[in-house]
């Protein structure tokens, strides 16, 4: 089942870059906002897990019309607190992310527009966490991202989805879980 998502994604986001791939129109933009991380876990030993707030800020490309494809290069800042073998946790992780997301435009009128996007993101932990005393966060990681958004003229808000597909630690067999909300401007 997994492996059919992961292929889905993909097959999505191949499907977005060709069929823009003739596209005129490309429009790039930033976001800034908030996130909300709630990494689950598959070791019952990890107690009192609670997500906490971070931040996110973005760049984007937005190539198409109705049907478009946007890759984006952001930065993110997720934290959590949780307990494990008695010790309270409180990691934090900074990141680079590259979503890979294939939208498409539901409705459109004048200067508003309300869309979706459906696509991969690949993540890479700039600062190497421990998740125990002898065991540490991976680096590198592979959710999918699903989310929807508006634009009214140059601002956006946009809201998303992302779940993990690999393991970020074996040892609490965690992976990553997030919610978050951007605002930006598109130019």
């Amino acid at each position: 089942m997994k492996t059919t998502i992961k292929a889905a994604l993909v097959a999505f986001t191949l499907l977005g870059i060709t069929g823009t791939g003739q596209a005129q129109e490309v429009t790039y933009g930033v976001h800034v906002g908030s996130n909300y991380h709630m990494t689950s876990f598959g070791n019952k030993s990890v107690k009192d897990n609670n997500g906490k707030v971070g931040v996110s800020v973005a760049a984007f490309a937005r190539i198409g019309d109705r049907i478009f494809f946007q890759p984006g290069i952001g930065a993110s800042l997720l934290r959590k607190e949780y307990t494990f073998e008695g010790s309270q946790k409180t990691p934090k992780f900074y990141q680079v992310n590259l979503p890979l997301q294939v939208g498409y435009t539901f409705l459109q009128n004048g200067d508003f527009s309300f869309r979706g996007l459906l696509g991969p993101q690949l993540n890479y932990d700039l600062k190497t966490v421990k998740s125990g005393p002898t065991t540490e966060y991976k680096k590198f990681s592979f959710d999918g991202r699903a989310g929807i958004g508006i634009d009214v003229s140059s601002f956006t808000v946009d809201a998303y989805y992302s779940h993990g597909f690999t393991s970020v630690d074996k040892t609490l067999d965690a992976k990553n879980k997030t919610v978050g909300i951007m605002v930006g401007y598109k130019f």
